[in-house]
């Protein structure tokens, strides 16, 4: 179950996941454990049933193309990407664990075929806006603020993420015509980034 979480998040997350002594992505394991205890079950739930849908599968099939790839590719030939890169690098992240994550899962997906329920539509934007509604937003927060006081890594590398030297960084790279040409190749192909930050968001009981 935790693997149908993260493919929901590690585009965001690639942007996003700062690693200290303990490893970021340990944290972010945390979080989903509590995900995954709490709303697993219906959140699986949600995963098959958006499988039978050929929206849905457009996102995960493209990513799976070298279009996707020369995105990537081109992406990360871009200036600022670099630098956004080197901000996190300077707080040891390290942004191949989750693409390397994220092409695993992609990999061992299978369509499935089960009992229709009630959704908020058919593509990878509602099945996430769908599994936020699941999560336990108040055990999140708690343990978002219990890791802020507790875990002086954690806390460091969360504010240097709310650092305005963050935002114009990171903004610098938005704002690129370049990356936002391919924001919007993504989101013609069902994958909208937006969405994706607005996850990571939500798995730190943020929203």
């Amino acid at each position: 179950m935790k693997q149908a979480l993260v493919v929901l998040a590690l585009v965001g997350l690639a942007f996003s996941a700062p690693q200290a002594r303990k490893p970021f992505h340990e944290h972010v394991e945390d979080f989903l454990d509590v995900i995954d205890q709490e709303a697993g079950h219906d959140i699986e739930h949600l995963m098959e049933h958006y499988l039978e849908f050929e929206e849905f599968w457009q996102a995960l099939d493209y990513m799976k193309t070298n279009n996707f790839k020369d995105i990537v590719y081109e992406m990360e030939s871009l200036p600022e990407f670099v630098a956004v890169v080197d901000f996190l690098e300077n707080d040891n992240i390290d942004i191949h664990y989750f693409i390397d994550l994220l092409n695993t899962l992609i990999e061992n997906v299978d369509r499935l075929k089960v009992a229709r329920h009630t959704l908020s539509g058919r593509d990878l934007s509602a099945f996430i806006r769908d599994s936020i509604s699941e999560f336990p937003k108040a055990k999140l927060a708690a343990l978002f603020d219990q890791k802020m006081a507790q875990d002086a890594e954690f806390s460091s590398a969360i504010l240097n993420l709310q650092s305005e030297e963050w935002d114009n960084t990171f903004g610098a790279l938005w704002d690129s015509p370049v990356f936002q040409a391919e924001v919007k190749a993504l989101a013609a192909n069902g994958i909208d980034v937006g969405v994706f930050l607005d996850e990571i968001i939500a798995i730190f009981g943020q929203n």
